[in-house]
């Protein structure tokens, strides 16, 4: 049996409402050379029915272990057949082109981790934030030329053996951002691919409201600039579908720039002295 090219690993934690839409883009890939492997934490939602349902349309793999986002995607490297790993959110979405493009890009660029281009998925819904997404794809570029390489996050593609090599995602919050600075000291250089793009969702955005996403790129760009991880205690994110559900509660302007400001400059006040 050939061996795929790709292998397209997509952690899950109750992604019931997400999970469909990236499954019927994975299906209509021009290019299908390509298995896809979902690791499960053990959902409590329908996910697993979801995956089940379309098990006859593609070539997948599923397990279920328990929820941690980095041993759900190791886990995925380690069984994967593919001579490259796509790692992907579950809530992300692509275009049929999606996988064509990624391996003229791989074959093009010749390199062992590659980084798409993000851009929003509800970009007419939400006009004023398209301008941040450029900006975040510009600096994540710019990032791997000066020694500080981070991640925009929601998916890479890996050459099997170099991501074998170094070990994998490390089990650390912001583990995307950490795995590209230890790919760096290992000698390996992502390469950020402009021509391939994810739709990034702003389901966060849509709970915590805009001025915290912009808090959170200020202070995330911060730290990876100047600090070689992120502090969980700082962004406070929790893995599962299951917590969009709700909103947060929305608060004023004036009261969030006034909490904000002051936790910015204690932050640089702080890496100034560090």
């Amino acid at each position: 049996m050939k061996k795929p090219f790709f292998s397209i690993i997509i952690p899950t934690l109750n992604e019931e409402k997400y999970l469909p839409r990236l499954i019927s883009n994975l299906k209509n890939q021009i290019n299908k050379n390509f298995e896809t492997i979902i690791i499960d934490g053990k959902s409590t939602d329908a996910t697993k029915k979801i995956i089940f349902k379309h098990k006859n349309f593609f070539n997948f793999k599923f397990i279920e272990i328990e929820p941690n986002l980095s041993n759900q995607k190791n886990l995925g490297g380690k069984i994967a057949l593919g001579k490259y790993l796509i790692f992907i959110d579950a809530d992300m979405l692509v275009s049929k082109y999606f996988t064509n493009i990624a391996e003229e890009q791989i074959k093009k660029k010749k390199g062992l981790v590659f980084l798409p281009y993000v851009i929003p998925q509800e970009k007419k819904e939400y006009p004023e934030i398209n301008i941040i997404f450029p900006i975040v794809n510009r600096l994540v570029e710019w990032s791997q030329t000066i020694n500080k390489p981070f991640s925009s996050g929601p998916s890479m593609i890996w050459e099997k053996d170099a991501f074998n090599l170094i070990g994998g995602f490390d089990n650390l919050f912001g583990e995307d951002h950490h795995i590209i600075r230890k790919a760096f000291y290992w000698g390996i250089k992502a390469k950020c691919l402009s021509k391939l793009k994810v739709n990034f969702s702003l389901r966060r955005m849509k709970k915590e409201g805009k001025l915290k996403l912009i808090y959170h790129f200020i202070t995330a760009t911060t730290y990876l600039l100047f600090k070689d991880k992120l502090q969980e205690k700082t962004f406070k994110y929790k893995m599962g579908g299951q917590i969009y559900n709700t909103k947060d509660v929305k608060v004023k302007k004036e009261e969030f720039f006034k909490g904000y400001l002051k936790q910015i400059n204690k932050l640089f006040n702080k890496l100034i002295k560090d």
